[in-house]
């Protein structure tokens, strides 16, 4: 089962685990496990990303004598190149299998925890964060036009040769891409770092770093990434998963992609102004407040609790042949909802 009360500190909930405490939910949890999970998922991904640099040569060599030259000659820092775009993504959305695999095989069961403290994706509360992200995000771009417009320099969109391809890669590829990262940076990490540490704020803080330098981001942008990373880990411990953060993650990354592929947005971008950092910082504060509102209105589970089975009758004690009392099975240890035995919180 799982409860909407929230606890700041598990050990106030005896059986009850925090999202970032769920690897403690597996049978023989131990502290070098999540590293054997890390180690097996970095093979995959190593595995996953070679059959597709060879399958993407197979298909370059098969689309005539320019395609590999085409392959080889490809700028991966190029977003607005279509082929560039589809292999960059495609490299990161690896990621998602292969953590859920090596997570499947050694990690917390079942493998749907790294969703949330229920052990499966909340559609419900997913769609609900969604919405919420999607309107904030057009009440912020209607403000951001109005200002254009004001100052005299309104929106032109450029369309050119490449702007269709992107579009469809946008709406297929994005949404996976964040949800790799998701998984990985507010998933793993996060669950790694709590069955090694009790309180919440090192598996939020911790992971940070890493999110941060996995972008080619510099100065300013480098704090706007590291804010948002900060406030995405809090709310995936408050709500108890994942929904919130990758929906806020993929309605972003959609605009972004969506806006560069029209030549709204510079795709090259690596740092921005303080103005922009101010705004930004604004708009994921709200969006955090907001998501507090629906968390104390839908009262959305945020902790796994473990519960003990209910004591059988124990009937009167049989007696052996030889006048001796029978065995008589000792007291059992708690069992989670999926009936993994669970070491104590």
């Amino acid at each position: 089962m799982s409860s909407t009360h929230v606890v700041v500190d598990p050990r106030e909930a005896p059986g009850a685990y925090a999202y970032h405490r769920l690897g403690r939910t597996r049978p023989g949890s131990r502290w070098w496990r999540p590293l054997l999970v890390g180690v097996v998922a970095l093979a995959l991904y190593v595995v996953l990303v070679a059959v597709g640099g060879v399958l993407a040569m197979v298909a370059a060599v098969a689309s005539g004598p320019e395609g590999l030259q085409t392959l080889a000659t490809v700028d991966v820092l190029d977003l607005r190149d279509p082929l560039a775009f589809t292999l960059g993504m495609l490299s990161i959305i690896a990621l998602l299998p292969a953590s859920v695999v090596a997570t499947w095989l050694l990690g917390a069961r079942p493998v749907g925890l790294l969703a949330s403290v229920v052990g499966r994706v909340r559609w419900g509360w997913a769609a609900r964060c969604l919405a919420l992200s999607v309107a904030l995000t057009v009440v912020v771009q209607v403000i951001e036009y109005v200002r254009a417009v004001v100052e005299g320099t309104p929106w032109r969109p450029r369309v050119d040769e490449a702007t269709w391809p992107l579009l469809v890669l946008v709406v297929l590829l994005v949404p996976a891409q964040c949800i790799a990262e998701e998984v990985v940076f507010r998933g793993y990490l996060v669950q790694t770092v709590g069955t090694w540490l009790r309180h919440p704020a090192f598996a939020i803080v911790l992971p940070v770093p890493l999110f941060v330098l996995g972008h080619t981001y510099v100065n300013l942008a480098m704090v706007d990434t590291a804010v948002w990373a900060l406030a995405m880990g809090w709310l995936v411990w408050r709500t108890g998963g994942l929904e919130a953060a990758a929906a806020a993650h993929v309605v972003n990354n959609v605009l972004v992609f969506g806006l560069g592929a029209v030549n709204l947005a510079d795709l090259d971008l690596v740092d921005i102004p303080l103005d922009v950092l101010a705004e930004s910082t604004l708009a994921t504060l709200v969006y955090v407040g907001l998501v507090e509102v629906l968390v104390r209105r839908t009262g959305v589970a945020n902790l796994r609790v473990v519960t003990p089975p209910a004591p059988p009758s124990v009937p009167d004690a049989p007696v052996t042949p030889g006048g001796a009392p029978a065995h008589l099975p000792g007291p059992q240890r708690p069992r989670d909802v999926t009936g993994w035995v669970s070491p104590s919180p």
